[in-house]
C-alpha cells in the first residue's frame, strides 16, 4: 500500500502544470491558418489525463514563451489517456 500512495505520489510530482500563464491568456487560437502573420515555430501540448483543454494550455503556454500572439491547432491526437495537440505559434502584427 506504502508503494502506491508513494507511486501517486511521484506520478504527481512530476506531472507539469497546464494552468494558463498570463501571458497565454491573451494568445488568439485562429480558427483557420492566419496568413498574414509570421510563424514563430512548432508547439506541442500534452495531457496525460486525455484532457484536450489541458493540453491547448500546454501548448498555449509553450506559444508565449516563444512571444507569440496567435495559435493555429494542427492536429489533435487521443492516444489512450495521453492527449496531444500539435500546433503553429504566430506573430500576428
Amino acid at each position: 500500500m506504502k508503494y502506491l500512495i508513494l507511486i501517486s505520489f511521484l506520478v504527481a510530482c512530476s506531472s507539469k502544470s497546464e494552468k494558463l500563464s498570463d501571458k497565454a491568456k491573451d494568445i488568439e487560437v485562429h480558427q483557420t491558418k492566419p496568413t498574414q502573420c509570421r510563424v514563430i515555430g512548432k508547439v506541442e501540448g500534452t495531457n496525460e489525463q486525455g484532457s484536450k483543454e489541458l493540453a491547448l494550455n500546454d501548448a498555449l503556454n509553450q506559444a508565449a514563451e516563444k512571444g507569440a500572439n496567435g495559435l493555429f491547432v494542427n492536429q489533435e491526437v487521443p492516444n489512450g489517456n495521453k492527449m496531444s495537440v500539435y500546433a503553429t505559434a504566430y506573430d500576428c502584427d
